[in-house]
């Protein structure tokens, strides 16, 4: 059961897909919804990017687009995103939490602008406050919540243990808040941190993957589809 953003979901149904998953043991309810919010940011000043989720590229600011401004990014595929659309990318992290100590290594000047959701794993600004390197919020989109449907929470209700993969910490939040018994289900978490408010919520089997990637997802899930199927 893929609850991601509807785009984001079918490209990783394509690659379950691709893996060997039979389409029909794949079901798409997203919790979320991206939508874009309207940002003014001021770049005069500005010395560089930090993308922390490939969402905000979908809705990159105009004036920034091909500017080669410097952006460090989290994740090798939200890096190459970045380098289409014109940016001066680098590779600086896989968690938002590591790319806090590799980020005052690789600029010391700022300020730079952190393109966001209204929901964040870590607020940079924050997190940056009290050092010398200077960090601005822009929220570029908002990550509304979605009911699931009425045959989502049929298929959940029954004994046979349904994989979900978790993506971020919102999506782990908002379905540990639904009326659930989540101990016959198993949840893939993208990290250690979503793996715990997995837990939190009550899933039965929490595995989380070996690298912050899709592909590493996949590579957890597969397996366990024919265990299930088994």
């Amino acid at each position: 059961m893929l609850t991601r953003p509807q785009d984001q979901a079918r490209h990783f149904a394509d690659e379950l897909i691709a893996q060997g998953v039979q389409p029909d043991h794949i079901i798409i309810d997203p919790i979320l919804q991206i939508a874009p919010v309207e940002a003014s940011c001021d770049i005069s000043a500005c010395k560089g990017l930090i993308i922390t989720s490939a969402n905000a590229l979908s809705f990159l600011p105009g004036a920034l687009r091909g500017s080669r401004l410097p952006c460090y990014c989290v994740g090798q595929s939200t890096s190459q995103a970045a380098r289409a659309l014109g940016l001066n990318a680098y590779h600086l992290a896989d968690t938002a939490k590591a790319l806090c100590d590799a980020l005052p290594i690789a600029c010391q000047e700022g300020p730079l602008l952190h393109l966001r959701g209204t929901h964040t794993t870590v607020d940079l600004a924050e997190h940056f406050r009290s050092t010398p390197l200077r960090v601005e919020n822009v929220i570029v989109y908002e990550q509304i919540a979605r009911p699931l449907q009425a045959e989502t929470h049929e298929s959940l209700r029954r004994s046979a243990p349904v994989i979900l993969p978790i993506f971020s910490a919102r999506s782990a939040k908002l379905l540990g808040k639904l009326a659930l018994d989540w101990r016959p289900h198993w949840a893939v978490a993208l990290s250690p941190a979503i793996a715990a408010l997995c837990h939190e919520a009550g899933f039965g089997q929490v595995i989380p993957a070996a690298q912050p990637n899709r592909h590493a997802m996949a590579a957890v899930i597969t397996p366990l589809m024919d265990v299930k199927s088994g």
